[in-house]
């Protein structure tokens, strides 16, 4: 099993929106990088959403539920897509401010290239941030 970190943009569709829906196609993710990252998605893996600005946290865990697919909104056909489901709202969210001053954190890829819209994201560091979150 793999761990992620997500972005989205709370404005347009965060966090509570997936867990309203209980369910999402991940799509719209268009980076070469995020996209590499995105084919090695397999069901199960396990995933952070972090809330781009104004609230630069990260909120909530989710499951990806399927493995990844073609983008049919992309007619050149080379984009692709996964199914995501959430899983809970993080007690405490936990802000990009605190993880850039956690030392267990300081290798995170999130944290070397913050705008990309898919991280991987090590099981320690998984743990660390759902812990800093209070689990």
């Amino acid at each position: 099993m793999n761990h992620w970190l997500l972005l989205a943009d709370p404005k347009t569709y965060g966090f509570g929106d997936l867990m309203k829906e209980g369910k999402a196609v991940w799509d719209g993710i268009s980076g070469n990088l995020a996209q590499k990252h995105m084919r090695q998605f397999k069901k199960g893996d396990r995933a952070l959403i972090y809330h781009t600005a104004p609230d630069k946290a990260v909120v909530g865990s989710a499951r990806i539920s399927s493995n990844p697919y073609p983008d049919s909104n992309d007619a050149a056909g080379k984009l692709v897509v996964v199914g995501l489901r959430p899983e809970s709202k993080l007690a405490n969210a936990v802000p990009l401010e605190a993880l850039r001053n956690n030392p267990g954190l300081s290798g995170m890829t999130f944290l070397k290239i913050q705008r990309i819209a898919v991280s991987p994201v090590s099981k320690a560091e998984y743990d660390e941030i759902l812990r800093m979150a209070g689990k």
